[in-house]
């Protein structure tokens, strides 16, 4: 099983090799209309009067493949081998069937028919798979029209084009139009299911998850608190199947507290003020803002599920303590978090399907708020992108914390060397543990890559030339002071 772009389960159809001669000479033979959806132009005219006129005598429309002629034989569809060739990376291949393929149904069908969906979302993926994103993003969104056109405005069978409209955007660097495409995916969902059925949750945790890696975690925090009501109204709550919701809930507030990057006293009031922001702000329910007890409460909630479940193995419900422990030691409830702790080291050394001493044999990260790269210079004095990196040794305590760190290497040297070691110095990390105690643990090695712009050599002679000749401005007008405050000493003197 895998999931498909609306987050939905599809099964993997087994692909067949087409006769590839045989199949581009029919789709040839019928391209001979105006160029339509797959050459970026203007679709094909209109059926006449006339040919509307005597529709109502015509059989039912074949399937596509039938209408475009006998050369495929007993093979499957066309576009299932197109499929194959997007995921083996051939896209330039799968685009030059897929043009021609398009004009062809568009002739034997009309401009807005359902058969030009499919191909033209895969359209969009070979042109996406070649980086060209604006292109990519035309074929996705006329796929959605063609959906909104056959099957209405509000139809869920366009989500799979949103979805992808919203990968195109985003990587086009259009945060927020990206934002507003899966905003609109989550409306037409909640339109054809309604905000309590079963069928919403993959819409909601993909919106969740959204808001989540944009750091907007209460509006995330709101979605994960949704598909908890879904769950309840669907009798799942308390079940293995909330599991998802609960963790989700309690990654908002862990967020909310360790921001995954490093925040600084002047941007901690603009983050903490950050809200539910975009089309779904009005949610069911209270929000919840730093009411941290109520993710303790959702990972016991996970471990008492992970106990109750007969068909859950010892391993995820040492694992689900082991989530508990963590959180414990991130709020330094260092007593808690040791009893867990051993009392995890023990069931793993009791029923034996984890060598405990291996699994605790080094410290864990479990948070490092990250430094921002460095400011680059001016585009017109930089170089081509370059990676650079810090690597630190240092101790981590029983406790989980940093001490004692030194720069074993960093390149360019020093140029983020304080922004990773005022990081590590907060960072947390769970403990090595021997024989189901706590210890500290010497000579931890962490590297950090960053992304950094080197200024090229012309601007940097012109800046050394710079400081150079500001240097000897300087010095020349500090020079000319001290004769003036000598002279002035010296006539004091003769006086």
């Amino acid at each position: 099983m895998r999931l498909n772009a609306a987050g939905f389960e599809a099964e993997r159809r087994a692909v067949r090799r087409l006769p590839t001669l045989a199949v581009i000479l029919a789709v040839m033979a019928l391209s001979f209309a105006a160029p339509g959806w797959g050459d970026g132009g203007s679709p094909a005219p209109e059926a006449s009067s006339a040919d509307a006129g005597s529709a109502a005598t015509r059989p039912s429309p074949q399937p596509i493949e039938e209408a475009l002629g006998e050369a495929f034989g007993d093979a499957v569809s066309p576009l299932d081998a197109v499929a194959v060739d997007i995921e083996s990376a051939e896209y330039a291949k799968a685009e030059a069937f897929l043009a021609p393929y398009l004009r062809a149904v568009e002739a034997a069908r009309h401009r807005y028919h359902p058969d030009l969906v499919r191909p033209l979302l895969l359209l969009g993926d070979a042109r996406f798979g070649q980086g060209n994103y604006p292109g990519a993003l035309e074929s996705y969104s006329q796929a959605m029209q063609v959906s909104r056109v056959s099957d209405g405005l509000f139809t869920p069978n366009q989500v799979e084009a949103v979805y992808k409209q919203s990968e195109a955007l985003q990587r086009l660097g259009d945060g927020k139009a990206a934002t507003s495409r899966e905003e609109y995916a989550y409306e037409v969902l909640s339109r054809a299911h309604g905000t309590q059925n079963e069928a919403m949750l993959p819409g909601v945790f993909r919106l969740a998850r959204w808001y989540r890696d944009d750091y907007n975690v209460f509006a995330a925090r709101a979605l994960y608190q949704q598909a908890l009501k879904i769950h309840e109204a669907n009798g799942q709550a308390g079940t293995p199947q909330a599991i998802p919701a609960l963790q989700g809930l309690v990654e908002t507030y862990r967020m909310e507290r360790f921001p995954p990057f490093y925040v600084d006293d002047r941007e901690a009031g603009a983050l903490i003020a950050t809200r539910p922001t975009g089309r779904f702000t009005n949610y069911d329910m209270p929000l919840q803002v730093n009411s941290f007890p109520v993710a303790e409460r959702a990972l016991q909630e996970v471990i008492r599920i992970r106990q109750q479940d007969a068909d859950t193995g010892p391993t995820p419900v040492s694992e689900a303590i082991l989530d508990l422990a963590d959180w414990h030691l991130m709020w330094e409830h260092f007593r808690k978090a040791h009893t867990l702790y051993a009392h995890v080291y023990e069931r793993f050394e009791k029923v034996g399907n984890v060598d405990a001493a291996a699994y605790f044999a080094e410290p864990v990260l479990l948070h490092f708020a990250a430094p921002k790269d460095p400011r680059p210079p001016p585009a017109g004095e930089r170089e081509a992108q370059a990676e650079g990196f810090v690597e630190v040794r240092f101790q981590v305590s029983n406790n989980g914390g940093v001490r004692d760190m030194g720069v074993v290497a960093s390149e360019p040297e020093g140029l983020m060397d304080f922004p990773v070691r005022r990081s590590l110095r907060s960072a947390r990390y769970r403990p090595a543990m021997v024989d189901g105690q706590a210890t500290a643990y010497a000579g931890k090695i962490y590297r950090h890559a960053f992304n950094y712009f080197p200024r090229s050599k012309k601007a940097a002679e012109e800046g050394g030339r710079e400081a150079g000749r500001e240097g000897a401005d300087k010095g020349a007008r500090d020079g000319g002071r001290n004769r003036e405050s000598d002279g002035g000493k010296h006539e004091e003197s003769d006086v």
